[in-house]
């Protein structure tokens, strides 16, 4: 059930020392807002995380226990876990999610709750940095292949005009109704399981074929809100890969 009267909260996830300690950073940005979103945290860790009264943590174990098995390294870890913590959200009564990698801070000057909820589009999902699938066809990338592979496997065709802007999955504005959302973590869920029976390539970008896919098959849409939602979460990269 929700604890907070705004109408979005925040999902993240974090495996390991050094993610732990950007997940704290991230809840610790929050603390400048008078009101606070409910963040909702997936580790394999919950005793290393600050928990405050608008977080919300649960172990992987909780929703899928292989996971709680991982490579430690940034190319080889599976981020298809990212899945969990949207489901978190929606299982505690959310409809809109913000999806973001968890080295992502609150930016102070442009963070108001008003402006957030305006970055989201109903039934959609949206992404102020997108791909083009005609566009990364033409290259090396599996970005755009897994989605082809999943409509073959679901026997289904979409116009790929509709992948003009495919969202990346660093930061997302998630908007889905009630009759939807459940159902778009099951396409996503049977998504992974093709992309491990098929042992298809994960990177780069292994989320987005999949949540594209998901949000299409269950009749909502992928965009660019770059114009609306841009700098409001910060990613402040760590690099130590």
């Amino acid at each position: 059930m929700k604890k907070s009267n705004l109408n979005y909260s925040i999902s993240t996830f974090c495996f390991g020392e050094r993610y732990y300690a950007q997940t704290n950073r991230m809840i610790n940005s929050f603390e400048v807002l008078s009101e606070k979103p409910e963040i909702f945290i997936v580790t394999d860790s919950p005793s290393s995380i600050d928990v405050k009264p608008f977080v919300n943590v649960k172990h992987i174990s909780d929703f899928n226990p292989k996971y709680s098995d991982y490579k430690k390294n940034y190319y080889d870890f599976d981020f298809s876990v990212k899945r969990f913590s949207v489901l978190y959200a929606f299982q505690s009564g959310y409809n809109k999610v913000i999806l973001t990698d968890t080295d992502a801070v609150v930016n102070p000057n442009l963070y108001t709750h008003e402006s957030v909820l305006m970055s989201f589009t109903p039934n959609s999902i949206q992404s102020q940095v997108t791909y083009n699938f005609s566009n990364e066809l033409k290259t090396n990338s599996m970005l755009g292949r897994r989605f082809v592979k999943y409509e073959e496997v679901f026997d289904v065709f979409y116009d790929k005009h509709l992948l003009d802007f495919m969202p990346e999955d660093c930061i997302q504005y998630i908007d889905s109704d009630d009759d939807k959302k459940f159902n778009f973590i099951e396409v996503w869920n049977k998504c992974i399981e093709i992309k491990d029976s098929e042992n298809l390539h994960n990177v780069p970008a292994g989320n987005i074929d999949e949540m594209c896919f998901s949000a299409l098959y269950n009749g909502m849409t992928v965009g660019n809100n770059s114009d609306k939602s841009i700098n409001k979460l910060i990613p402040h990269h760590d690099k130590w890969y």
